[in-house]
């Protein structure tokens, strides 16, 4: 039997539009939220669109009635669609804002978390701004730097987005302090450092900013090259103090990127990064995607702050997107912080990337001496201020001159507005212990979770083992009560407050006290001369509660100034791993040992963890399609039950690409959707 021949129906639009002589068919990606839409279709291009349709351009296209935001992807000369194609309907800019390289970077990301494309490049690109689009470009034409139409800048400090607590001209001496204090010390010889490298840093001779220098001393030799450097910061006071620092230091052609920017000063720094018009590129996760032309070096400053992690969905954590660029555009990689990463301390367990850190006599000098609360030899060691704390405060503040100390600030560290890290109960006021061990049990809130950090003790509600009652208080006094203890134990000392919705990004060498919630802490010019961390920090049940706590900690005592310079610090906390790792101030030998027990137990990072959450049904239908994970806990969520399954490195990608097809596919037949979170950091 003869088969039949092919029909062939050519490319032709609706309305018998006329087509671009060559590659008439564009293929667009259309910008959707919903999964099994958020794909590429054919459209065809018009003739009087056929040079300004360029791979990577934004177009408006009609989509189900509506128009719709797409972009361009590629043009070819025919396609399988039977019919007549709708036309592109006009181009938004004539900019090529998705590169190859960020295409890739795009898809891989997607692939990474069991996301859509579509969902990724919504926080890659951010949106388009025709002001200050026709700024950029104005310049790019007459060969001069653009510059904002209006009155802001691309100053952090000077950006009222950042608060009114913060003095630009303070900032800028902060960062002048930075060059001039001295260079950070590395364990390595910085004429030919390794290309991947992470850096645990000490106080030093900058407390709390030693890693401007160190960050700046391997920017400055990517520069040379005349290659592009890309710095990621945690938030705004960051970027404040590293804006002000590279430009004392002379660096021209200076981008800031951030999504606290306005709509224009955002897209004319993505711009202006996309055409080569700056050398370096700053910014906080926002930036990760940033483009940057000829990029020699990612720098990614306190990899493990969970700012890094947006908020929407893919959900990816900037970390990996530095990962995974790194290998993409083939460029250098560095991790700085005060502390030591779970992810970042198993690449350099494996080897592919080098630890600068400092160790033995050089680090110990560089941090300040900790001491801890002894209570046999302390009889009111117990007290919430101990004898000690307030010795070391009055030191400090007013020091003798046959000590040679140099009067400082102090900060007094309190855990954040609404955190119950010891509670009592309600009726009888006895302290809640665990039920297995007796430890201080913590909870987040006065509803639970409760748990329990030393044998793993987990419930949703509280019994009282004295009186039974289920009702619990917080014994731990907030911000605002210890400003008024420390009010009336030290009249003459100015006290500085910041958390909440007053955060102050520096302050003067001035002695005073400042009193800071968890992660709210200024940075102080000179380092402050002492700090007291008060009361016990526990984020949650987690298994990474432990790591955050450590880290917390770490970056609050790494403001305080060097032994040799008389910096110290007064530790609160009960648990004998924090205490550890802050008197040795050594983050990577604690998480060096929390991996091996991770390691045998199979726990992140040596597998990736799936979360899904929906109805039981629903869940069990998706892991079976998936076929790969394995499942560590099922328990009841606020809207059906939650599910944790965990999965080899190597089958990273295929499980991912198959959790966004499952997911697209649902959505196509209209089933119960199942939502899927791929490395959430507290899934375990």
């Amino acid at each position: 039997m003869d088969e039949p021949l092919p029909i062939d129906t050519g490319t032709s639009a609706e309305g018998q539009v006329p087509l671009a002589p060559t590659d008439p068919v564009a293929r667009v990606l259309i910008d959707h939220p919903v999964p099994h839409l958020a794909r590429t279709f054919d459209y065809a291009v018009p003739e009087k669109l056929a040079e300004a349709a360029l791979p990577g351009v934004r177009v408006r296209v009609k989509f189900a009635g509506k128009l719709r935001d797409g972009y361009l992807l590629e043009r070819v000369d025919s396609s399988d669609h039977i019919g007549p194609l709708a036309t592109i309907q006009r181009i938004s800019g004539p900019v090529q804002v998705l590169s190859e390289d960020l295409l890739a970077l795009s898809e891989a990301v997607a692939r990474r978390y069991g996301g859509t494309l579509a969902d990724v490049l919504r926080l890659a690109i951010p949106p388009r701004h025709a002001r200050g689009e026709k700024a950029v470009l104005k310049a790019e034409k007459a060969g001069t730097p653009a510059a904002p139409d209006n009155a802001e800048t691309d100053n952090p400090a000077a950006s009222e987005n950042y608060g009114s607590s913060d003095d630009p001209q303070l900032v800028g001496r902060l960062g002048e302090w930075v060059l001039a204090a001295g260079e950070e010390l590395t364990a390595v010889d910085p004429v030919a450092p390794p290309r991947r490298r992470a850096l645990a840093c000490t106080p030093g001779a900058t407390p709390g900013l030693s890693w401007i220098r160190a960050g700046l001393d391997a920017a400055r030799t990517t520069l040379e090259t005349g290659r592009s450097v890309l710095w990621l910061v945690p938030d705004h006071r960051e970027l404040a103090v590293l804006h002000s620092a590279l430009t004392s230091a002379g660096i021209a052609e200076i981008s800031v990127l951030s999504a606290d920017q306005s709509p224009e000063l955002r897209w004319q720094a993505w711009l202006r990064g996309l055409l080569g018009h700056t050398r370096i590129t700053i910014g906080t996760r926002a930036a990760a995607f940033a483009p940057v032309a000829d990029l020699g070096l990612i720098i990614c400053t306190d990899d493990a702050n969970l700012n890094f992690l947006d908020q929407h969905a893919p959900y990816p954590h900037a970390r990996e997107v530095c990962l995974l660029r790194t290998t993409i555009e083939d460029t250098e990689l560095f991790f700085v912080s005060t502390d030591r990463s779970a992810e970042v301390q198993r690449l350099v367990e494996i080897g592919w990337l080098a630890d600068v850190t400092p160790v033995g006599p050089a680090r110990r000098h560089a941090a300040p001496v900790v001491f801890v609360p002894d209570e046999d030899r302390d009889p009111f060691a117990w007290q919430r201020i101990p004898s000690r704390a307030w010795q070391i405060m009055r030191t400090a503040l007013r020091p003798r001159p046959r000590d040679g100390g140099v009067p400082g600030p102090v900060l007094v560290q309190v855990p954040r507005a609404g955190y119950y890290p010891v509670f009592a109960c309600a009726r009888c006021q006895e302290v809640a212990r665990c039920p297995q061990c007796q430890a201080t049990l913590t909870t987040q809130s006065e509803v639970g979770p409760f748990a329990c950090r030393s044998c793993g003790y987990h419930s949703e509600t509280f019994s009282c083992q004295r009186c039974r009652s289920h009702q619990v208080r917080s014994i731990v006094r907030g911000r605002a009560r210890t400003v008024e203890e420390l009010a009336r134990a030290l009249p003459d000392i100015e006290i500085v407050e910041s958390g909440g919705d007053h955060i102050s990004t520096a302050l003067d060498e001035s002695p005073r006290l400042v009193v800071a919630t968890t992660g709210a802490e200024p940075y102080a010019l000179g380092g402050y001369a002492a700090a007291i961390l008060l009361d016990s920090l526990w984020p949650g049940p987690w298994m990474k509660s432990i790591d955050e706590s450590v880290a917390r900690r770490l970056r609050a005592a790494s403001l305080v100034r060097s032994r040799d310079d008389g910096g110290a610090v007064y530790l609160g906390d009960e648990d004998e791993l924090i205490r550890q790792t802050l008197t040795a101030f050594d983050p990577t030998t604690f998480m060096s040992r929390q991996l091996r027990d991770r390691k045998v137990l199979g726990f992140p990072p040596y597998r990736r963890i799936l979360e899904l959450t929906g109805a039981g049904a629903d869940i069990d239908e998706v892991i079976g399609e998936i076929g790969e994970v394995e499942e560590l806990l099922r328990e009841d969520a606020e809207d059906g039950q939650r599910s944790v399954s965990a999965y080899p490195f190597s089958a990273g990608d295929r499980v991912g690409t198959r959790v966004a097809e499952i997911i697209a596919s649902r959505s196509a037949k209209k089933q119960p959707q199942v939502r899927a979170r791929i490395d959430a950091p507290r899934s375990l």
